[in-house]
């Protein structure tokens, strides 16, 4: 199956179960209104813990977190009108904006260069990772096999890698030439490899380790920690922004009550937990 006609699969299963819920919701003549929010597997983690807490408080709605669309899908979705709020993981492009969506940033998270809890390291160098990636660095210290674990060319937080690091994105179009290394087409996916496969390297972020309990240890990179404060100082290059989207016009009444509830004190408290920065 090609990544396209999985994300078309993944988003008319969405479509389905959003259907569904507005039919059991008629069926039944409750008052229960249900809010889908879907879109990148990054912030699906998040998304449901803020979903969890907002819902003790509006016990009259209920949030539904399918699994990842994907930010493209997300982005199909919110024009098709097939859910409520999109979720995505990236800057909207000119040609999205044109199409009429609108995104709210809300937090950002620091990506890592994460590896198995096996791996004894505790710090990398950009350096180190660009010959990782070549594949001229092959073992790690204790002398196990280096396993790496990759993404598809789109995916956010290696263009965050290619962006920040110089000479990673030569290095990274080149392992994809020659199908150097394994790919994962989902966060969660990679993530669970990540976990699963001792002495591998791939790329995550705190939130998604946090809120999803991984077993993937974060290393330092060029000797800085990974973290809120680091970015915040501008210590730490390598981040993401997490938003939520929506057609222009087309927010909802309960859509709108999530969104606030996300940027509130509670909400911010929340986000912090877990290892993000929340956005005003």
């Amino acid at each position: 199956m090609t990544i396209i006609n999985w994300i078309n699969s993944v988003f008319m299963a969405t479509v389905f179960m959003l259907s569904a819920s507005q039919c059991w919701s008629q069926a039944t003549g409750t008052e229960q209104t249900t809010l889908t929010a879907a879109g990148s597997g990054v912030n699906l983690g998040i998304t449901r813990l803020l979903a969890t807490a907002f819902t003790k408080v509006h016990p009259e709605l209920t949030i539904d977190v399918p699994g990842s669309i994907g930010t493209r899908g997300a982005i199909q979705a919110v024009v098709d009108n097939a859910i409520h709020l999109g979720l995505i993981s990236r800057p909207l492009k000119a040609e999205e904006e044109a199409r009429g969506i609108v995104a709210l940033p809300y937090a950002r998270v620091a990506i890592v260069i994460g590896v198995n809890p096996m791996v004894k390291e505790q710090a990398i160098s950009s350096s180190e990772l660009i010959e990782i990636f070549k594949g001229n660095k092959t073992r790690w210290k204790d002398g196990n096999e280096i396993i790496v674990q990759a993404r598809e060319k789109s995916d956010s937080g290696f263009l965050v890698l290619e962006k920040n690091i110089p000479g990673f994105r030569e290095v990274y179009e080149d392992s994809h030439k020659n199908n150097r290394w394994t790919l994962f087409y989902t966060d969660q996916d990679a993530n669970h490899a990540l976990s699963a496969t001792p002495y591998s390297i791939g790329v995550s972020d705190q939130g998604m380790i946090s809120t999803e309990h991984l077993k993937i240890k974060a290393l330092r990179l060029d000797g800085v920690e990974p973290g809120p404060e680091t970015l915040l100082s501008g210590k730490y290059p390598l981040s993401r922004q997490l938003s939520f989207i929506y057609h222009k016009g087309n927010l909802t009444d309960a859509a709108r009550k999530f969104v606030n509830f996300v940027f509130s004190i509670e909400g911010h408290k929340i986000l912090e937990s877990n290892g993000y920065l929340p956005l005003n």
